[in-house]
């Protein structure tokens, strides 16, 4: 399903140790049919719930209601910080709400928002396989900016986790703008995901509970697990409240063949053998038309493994990486990330200007798998122990001009403030060798990057204006400063980097215009400028670069996108499409290249194509889909005239993504649902140059698969029963992003066949 809501709704870095995760990912694809009994019985009911069961109707039923409809002009968007329409939009947005999260988790049951949205976004990668990882996922082959409640997730040191800060289970619904934005400042050059918790209740106290148990199907009886999500809401005079705890208990992965999987344990860190909890408490003050509002989210993910990556594989031929039992690591790794905001904001405080005001403070503390460097140049078997303390605050004010055209203007200003330190425990390589791989003997606990302050101060203004009753201009601005300060670093090997800092301006502009060709059919164009800094332990771990050095200063500067999309978009009675193309710019972009173990600044271009089509050809009907393509080069500095591809850590093969849904029994809210995931080919061979200059591309090719899920939603009591089928033909695949590794121990087998069933009731 792409953005198309449920019910016709809206058509709507970086490792461990700072950047080290270097050999990511691959592997060749091997598909085939079902591979076992279980699988083909699977099927066959799938078969059966479509076609038998669909003129079933109880006795004496009456004809079924049809459902209404609700169109995307009616939901207004918060990501553009103007609170708006998608009639009034000039760029691709997608909403995924809250029934499309739930309705995902019955074939998502790591309950990894990197995994889902891909199935639903045009325009954005697939995620690795690991947690969540920003390091394998893009927007139109750049970067993405993650807000929680409109706080950003983008930490320094850098460690691209930032679609695990928060579970599922405490969403109302997730905006995600397609192209770069700069309107909330550093990071979203590629695009913007702004996820919202559930909002406090209404009326008396009422209770939500919804339990949820998964398990491998190649591998019957092993990989179990399940989740407990408990809620409570209600409201009482001027207080509200809304309070959400969700546990899990993630068993093992299987891939198709039975064998152990599991994806990002070299790497970020995976969903194998974790242990996690989301907390989410919503607590608001309504006094007239003045609201108050606390927002507290803690989410917590530990893994406790007794099994590790086969060392030994890497010395074979290319093949998927191997997980043997034996581990013994006592520090094992964990993501833990806090936040805390209160909300102030008023409909109408003055010139009839609404207002929001918020103050926030938010606590990330990492600690990633080990990593071996010694394969990729280094001599040490290290633990990256990233560290960061955010305090913020963001004000907002849009005010309606009594002009013609009801024009109305959104402005303020954003403050940080990120104090950010990394250190790293470091194992003795000669007792890993001696074990096998299997002993992590801790020999000490060192600084790995100096600690960093990286403060932020901007303005902005964003404007919309309707000359035309056809016709909706947007347009807006947004200048911001940022420092970096570091303190003196000794390193492991004694080297001394003094204290130092550095500062940044930068000014960025978005301008564009939606005209309503005819009724359902729109044309809209947007211009629009991203930036981010790549500071962080990346910069440190791979170029050695700080803020108090002269070094390689290019490494440091903002990379400034220039984003343009032109697009249409249609809105009929029964069918709802949309297509839009767009090409970014950026004079300094940013790559990491395998080769030579660093990252790149170049100037790049990145173009593509998305579209999306929904379909309700019958009652009780839908299908659709939606097809992105992305591709890009850049010109290396050793031959400016020579245009060379960017490689797989930005960009990704074609994506295409299908669905065919039916409302089976509407008396039952039976609802069947088959979607699809088509991955395309892509090489961008090793190609090494005459003069001896280093090679470029991917040593690997990415290779095709296609991927069927199957979920099924009924009324069962006074609840609802799901259940779902993750890769429902046992395909045998790698995920994209992993099949471009030099190593086989990084190149991570997807999960095989699984099947989740849940339980959900309000009361």
């Amino acid at each position: 399903m792409n953005g198309v809501p449920f019910e016709a709704q809206s058509v709507f870095e970086n490792h461990n140790a700072g950047g080290k995760s270097c050999g990511v990912m691959g592997k060749r694809v091997v598909s085939h049919a079902v591979r076992s009994g279980v699988t083909i019985a699977t099927f066959t009911v799938v078969l059966l719930s479509f076609i038998s069961v669909s003129a079933a109707e109880p006795p004496g039923a009456e004809p079924p209601e049809k459902t209404p409809t609700v169109y995307a002009p009616e939901v207004v968007y918060s990501a553009t910080r103007t609170p708006t329409t998608l009639g009034s939009l000039n760029q691709s947005v997608t909403i995924v709400t809250e029934e499309q999260i739930q309705q995902q988790l019955a074939v998502s049951p790591g309950r990894s928002l990197g995994q889902i949205l891909p199935k639903l976004v045009p325009g954005m990668s697939q995620n690795d396989g690991s947690m969540d990882s920003g390091t394998s996922q893009t927007i139109r082959g750049r970067q993405i900016a993650v807000l929680i409640d409109g706080v950003p997730q983008l930490s320094s040191p850098t460690t691209q986790l930032d679609l695990a800060h928060i579970d599922p289970s405490a969403i109302e619904r997730i905006e995600i703008v397609r192209g770069a934005t700069a309107i909330y400042g550093n990071g979203a050059t590629g695009g913007l995901i702004n996820i919202i918790t559930k909002q406090a209740g209404e009326g008396k106290t009422s209770f939500y509970t919804d339990v949820q148990g998964s398990g491998s199907l190649t591998r019957v009886l092993r990989g179990l697990s399940g989740t407990v999500v408990q809620g409570v809401q209600g409201k009482k005079d001027w207080f509200d409240y809304n309070l959400v705890g969700t546990f899990n208990n993630q068993g093992g992965m299987f891939d198709a063949e039975g064998s152990r999987t599991m994806p990002g344990t070299n790497g970020v860190g995976g969903f194998a053998d974790t242990k996690s909890y989301n907390i989410l408490g919503k607590f608001g003050a309504t006094f007239g038309e003045h609201r108050l509002q606390l927002t507290f989210n803690r989410k917590e993910s530990r893994q406790d493994t007794n099994y590790f990556s086969d060392p030994g594989v890497d010395a074979l031929p290319r093949t998927t990486a191997r997980f043997i039992p034996g581990l013994a690591l006592d520090e094992q790794p964990k993501l833990t990330n806090s936040q805390i905001s209160v909300d102030y904001s008023h409909p109408h405080l003055f010139l009839d200007s609404s207002v929001h005001i918020q103050g926030y403070y938010r606590s990330q503390r990492t600690r990633f798998p080990t990593f071996d460097v010694r394969p990729f140049g280094g001599t040490e078997v290290l633990q990256g122990l990233p560290q960061t303390d955010v305090l913020g605050t963001r004000a907002e004010i849009t005010t309606p001009i009594p002009l013609y055209g009801k024009p109305q203007v959104t402005w303020g200003m954003d403050f940080s403030s990120q104090h950010g330190d990394q250190r790293q425990n470091l194992y003795d390589p000669a007792i890993l060798d001696a074990s096998g791989g299997r002993i992590f003997s801790k020999i000490a606990q060192t600084p790995l990057v100096p600690s960093r302050v990286f403060q932020t101060a901007a303005a902005f203004a964003q404007g919309e204006w309707t000359p035309l009753a056809a016709l909706v201009l947007r347009g807006g601005v947004r200048y911001e400063r940022l420092g970096i300060s570091s303190s003196d670093f000794t390193d492991s090997v004694g080297n001394v980097t003094p204290a130092g800092s550095i500062k940044f301006d930068t000014t960025v502009f978005n301008a564009g215009f939606v005209y309503h060709l005819i009724d359902p059919l729109d044309l809209f164009f947007n211009f629009s400028q991203g930036f981010n800094v790549p500071v962080g332990s990346i910069d440190a771990a791979l170029t050695g670069v700080t803020p108090g050095t002269n070094i390689a200063l290019t490494k440091l500067q903002p990379q400034r996108t220039n984003n343009y999309e032109l697009g249409l978009r249609g809105k009929w009675s029964k069918v709802q499409s949309s297509l839009s193309g767009f090409i970014t710019k950026s004079s300094l972009g940013l790559n990491f290249d395998q080769f030579t173990n660093s990252l790149q600044r170049a100037p790049q271009s990145i173009y593509g194509v998305e579209a999306t089509l929904d379909v309700q050809p019958y009652e009780g009907w839908r299908i659709g889909g939606s097809y992105t393509f992305v591709e890009g080069d850049q010109t290396i500095a050793f031959n400016p005239d020579v245009r060379t591809p960017i490689n797989g850590f930005n960009i990704q093969p074609q994506k295409i993504t299908g669905y065919l849904e039916h409302l089976t029994v509407p008396e039952w809210q039976w609802r069947n649902r088959l979607q699809v995931l088509y991955s395309g080919s892509r090489t961008r061979s090793n190609v090494a140059f005459a003069s001896g200059l280093d090679p470029i591309g991917d040593p690997f090719s990415m290779t095709e698969y296609f991927v069927v899920d199957f979920i099924a939603t009924v009324k069962a009591g006074p609840g609802t029963l799901r259940f779902g089928i993750e890769n429902l033909l046992n395909q045998n695949y790698v995920a994209a992003f992993n099949q471009i590794s030099f190593t086989n121990s990084f190149n991570y087998a997807a999960r095989g066949t699984t099947a989740t069933i849940g339980y959900s009731i309000a009361y």
